[in-house]
């Protein structure tokens, strides 16, 4: 029996075609399949390992500035600590020359739902010179806390005992004068 060669090409060629479409085709889609899981799988693990020697440097630099975020602490606590205040307030007092004569809290705001930080207002009524109430503030602006001197007020609260006879400037400093503030800080 003899074939004819053009139709045993023929049928080659569509058992070919067959086999490609049954056999060969869906494997061939099913690898494409796994190459697409594989790029998102490899686009995932670059992302999160990304992510994460993103996050392993901000914790270098955290440690690094351990120091400063120690300050920031102190300047907003995270509780009202009234009594460390109040000793703050006379230690200051006394080191700037200033006696403090009453230190009334006055207003703890509640936290608000848009932020947790409270406020605390205190009134601090104090004598002294004018150059040691500059430097009670002073030694306030420099300490690592939040400190916000509101209302000031201030009287002739003693004159010195012998009026001296020198330039208005040297009775001023001689003389003691009553200082009442309103400081405000805040804590969360």
């Amino acid at each position: 029996m003899k074939v004819d060669r053009p139709i045993a090409i023929s049928v080659i060629i569509f058992i070919i075609v067959l086999l490609i479409y049954f056999f060969v085709a869906p494997k061939y889609i099913e690898f494409k399949d796994l190459q697409i899981k594989l790029g998102k799988a490899e686009a995932e693990y670059n992302g999160k390992f990304a992510y994460y020697s993103e996050i392993s440097q901000i914790f270098t630099k955290l440690e690094d500035n351990k120091e400063s975020l120690e300050k920031i602490e102190n300047a907003i606590p995270p509780k009202p600590q009234l009594a460390d205040l109040v000793y703050f307030f006379q230690q200051k007092g006394v080191e700037s020359g200033l006696i403090v004569k009453d230190i009334l809290l006055t207003k703890i705001s509640p936290a608000t739902s848009e932020s947790n930080i409270k406020e605390i207002v205190f009134s601090l009524d104090a004598l002294g010179s004018y150059q040691s109430f500059k430097n009670f503030l002073s030694s306030l602006e420099s300490s690592s806390r939040l400190f916000e001197v509101g209302n000031i007020s201030f009287g002739l609260q003693i004159a010195s005992q012998s009026p001296p006879k020198t330039p208005t400037v040297q009775l001023m400093a001689q003389q003691t004068f009553s200082f009442q503030l309103e400081i405000k800080t805040q804590s969360y």
